[in-house]
């Protein structure tokens, strides 16, 4: 039996057995069908995607958001899902606009001329994915990971350049700059996340490039010779893997979660009413202060709501 004077440590030791249970598991059948569901971007997107929900448990679970590669879709992490809903994720793996059941024939042209401004855009639709995942039942928004493929990756490291709340992020065949998506500058603007690179030992010099670059922990492996999430059939360890790496890097629920803006370089303290003041699609939740800080946030020390906050994305 585990004993613990706190609670936080007593989640800690809960977490760490959890972990070394799915250390031990090795991929299995798995019989948990995802929904289908959709949401709307800001700039009127339709996104469709596939959610599994958190399996039933104590505490509310962590969130990961799967981004496919060019020309694929969210079929491409069937692998995946069931790893990380034995890991406790809730699990969205959406089609980007122009992709699968996310694309009118606009947004189709558009992705196959490799027309840079669509893939810009791209960073809305995890946005998007975000604020449908806030609302579901049973999610902790304060541990957050995305996975990416190839151009995923570049649309993963974009957002989480904006978007400081991610936690943790796995790139497939990460790239330097993927169809018009400079993800050199992007790593210079994250820092204090878990990082996890995977490629082609013929592919891996991207990998390496990126990983010295801004302030985050970053474990690269060259491995395999497929691209993006082909590595799945090359490699059938990969999606356990892959989910044994998000569990440890979001960690254990949190009892010192503090809040802040996408919009903003302040987080706030619990309490603090600031959770009532900002616009739900701008809230943004962080373990505890020393992670917020990590991430280049300061201490709020001001009363009022920053009416910038109110603005659409």
């Amino acid at each position: 039996m585990l004993f613990s004077k706190s609670p936080r440590a007593a989640a800690n030791a809960v977490w760490v057995l959890s972990l070394f249970l799915l250390l031990q598991s090795s991929p299995a059948a798995w019989a948990e069908k995802p929904r289908q569901v959709s949401f709307t971007t800001w700039d009127d997107v339709a996104i469709s995607a596939d959610y599994v929900a958190p399996k039933p448990q104590a505490g509310a679970a962590p969130i990961a958001i799967l981004l496919h590669m060019y020309r694929s879709d969210r079929s491409a992490y069937a692998p995946l899902l069931g790893p990380l809903h034995d890991a406790g994720f809730a699990v969205l793996a959406i089609d980007m606009r122009g992709h699968g059941k996310s694309a009118t024939a606009e947004l189709a042209a558009r992705v196959r001329a490799r027309d840079t401004a669509v893939f810009e855009e791209m960073k809305q639709d995890v946005r998007a994915a975000y604020d449908w995942l806030a609302k579901q039942d049973g999610v902790d928004r304060s541990r957050f990971a995305l996975v990416g493929a190839s151009v995923g990756c570049s649309v993963a490291l974009r957002y989480a350049a904006a978007d400081r709340s991610v936690d943790a992020i796995v790139c497939l065949s990460p790239g330097l700059h993927y169809l018009g998506l400079d993800s050199k500058t992007d790593m210079e603007r994250i820092s204090g996340r878990r990082m996890w690179f995977v490629a082609s030992t013929r592919e891996a010099g991207a990998s390496r490039t990126l990983a010295k670059l801004g302030a985050s922990k970053v474990d690269v492996q060259g491995k395999g010779r497929g691209h993006g999430t082909n590595l799945f059939a090359e490699l059938p360890d990969l999606p356990t893997e892959i989910a044994r790496f998000l569990h440890d890097a979001v960690g254990p629920r949190s009892d010192e979660v503090c809040y802040g803006s996408i919009r903003s370089k302040v987080y706030h303290l619990s309490g603090s009413g600031w959770i009532e003041k900002i616009k739900p699609t701008n809230l943004r939740h962080y373990s505890s202060p020393e992670e917020a800080k990590s991430r280049g946030l300061r201490e709020s020390k001001t009363r009022g709501p920053n009416d910038k906050l109110w603005e659409k994305p």
